[in-house]
């Protein structure tokens, strides 16, 4: 079994540092527990400037083939006496759910849904199938691809995989010569239709710990995004119903930890749209407005109380890039002090 090492309370392993929120989740981990904090990513050290922030970094291969990005990961962790897995994308939570016995027999905690919570959340159809008669949550209409042609399904339409992430595979169906081409081009894969609506996309950030079944959530509506969903500038809402919902869709989908749901908002109606079985993107604008999504989820894990839930003030925030050197002639602490102070503003 794995235990602490160089006197830390405890060694996480923090995947996918290049993504949107590693940065919040690293400064988190530091701030609130003190632990070790070993990373790991695809890309070269000096590629990612979030490396700078970590005890130890490891360079890993992709995690689209499974078995070998396991091999590595748990190599990793028996190298560095890691305690706890914190997976940050899809590709990797899939990983880890195929092969989470490995984790278990080491005696290393894997922070992550349950193994159906997150087969459900990672299905489109599921998800839609789940809420279907629930009093409080009301989906966007879904249909499989295969159940076409259905009386009075109108034009536009939006067609994407069951298990798509991040807009891949997502394709918007305007005339019935399309339709056509899709539903003859992707009859052999599972897809789902809806019918295209207008609206405000609003992500809840919601984190729940199973065992005692308190909870917290962070709502916001995204002004601009990404052309892969991701919020560049949002603003903060502080709406009790909304709130409530992504409350109830963590309590019936057995949620432990962080998750993040959109919803896609109509003259005040809210329909469910997406269940990511992960931390978002932007939970760093959670973090903003006072509540630490990153440091609860690992309370759930470590058998610790969550804090008490917050509504957000009224407030925009917006994320910015920021350039910085992570090689060159300095000396190699120089260049880690320098990334450091520009990239941890969360613990200011």
């Amino acid at each position: 079994m794995s235990s602490p090492a160089n006197g830390f309370p405890f060694t996480c392993l923090v995947t996918a540092i290049g993504s949107y929120s590693a940065e919040a989740v690293i400064a988190s981990i530091r701030e609130h527990w003190g632990a070790r904090v070993v990373g790991t990513n695809t890309q070269h050290r000096d590629w990612c400037t979030t490396s700078a922030l970590l005890d130890t970094f490891h360079q890993v291969p992709p995690a689209r083939n499974a078995t070998e990005y396991v091999g590595r990961i748990l190599d990793i962790c028996e190298a560095e006496q890691v305690t706890h897995v914190l997976p940050l994308i899809d590709p990797e939570v899939d990983a880890f759910a195929q092969h989470h016995e490995a984790f278990t027999a080491r005696g290393i905690t894997l922070c992550m849904q349950p193994l159906e919570t997150i087969r459900v959340a990672r299905d489109k159809w599921l998800v839609h199938q789940a809420f279907r008669d629930d009093p409080l949550i009301r989906t966007i209409p879904t249909w499989r691809l295969e159940d076409l042609p259905v009386s009075g399904l109108d034009l536009p339409l939006i067609a994407k995989p069951r298990d798509g992430r991040n807009c891949e595979g997502l394709m918007q169906v305007r005339d019935a010569d399309f339709l056509h081409y899709v539903r003859k081009r992707f009859s052999d894969r599972d897809y789902i239709v809806q019918p295209l609506l207008p609206g405000d996309v609003c992500v809840v950030d919601v984190v729940r710990q199973h065992r005692s079944g308190e909870w917290a959530a962070m709502a916001r509506q995204e002004l601009v995004r990404t052309p892969t969903g991701a919020g560049l500038t949002v603003r903060m809402l502080a709406d009790p119903q909304l709130v409530e919902m992504a409350g109830q869709v963590a309590r019936v989908l057995g949620v432990n930890g962080c998750i993040n749901m959109e919803f896609l908002v109509q003259n005040g109606e809210a329909l469910l749209m997406d269940v990511n079985p992960r931390f978002s993107g932007g939970i760093a604008f959670s973090h903003l407005s006072g509540y630490d999504m990153a440091a609860n989820h690992l309370r759930c894990f470590r058998e610790a109380p969550l804090d008490a839930p917050v509504l957000p003030a009224p407030s925009i925030h917006a994320r910015r890039l920021v350039e910085v050197t992570t090689c060159s002639g300095l000396p190699a602490r120089v260049g880690a002090d320098s990334v450091r102070d520009v990239l941890t503003p969360l613990q200011r």
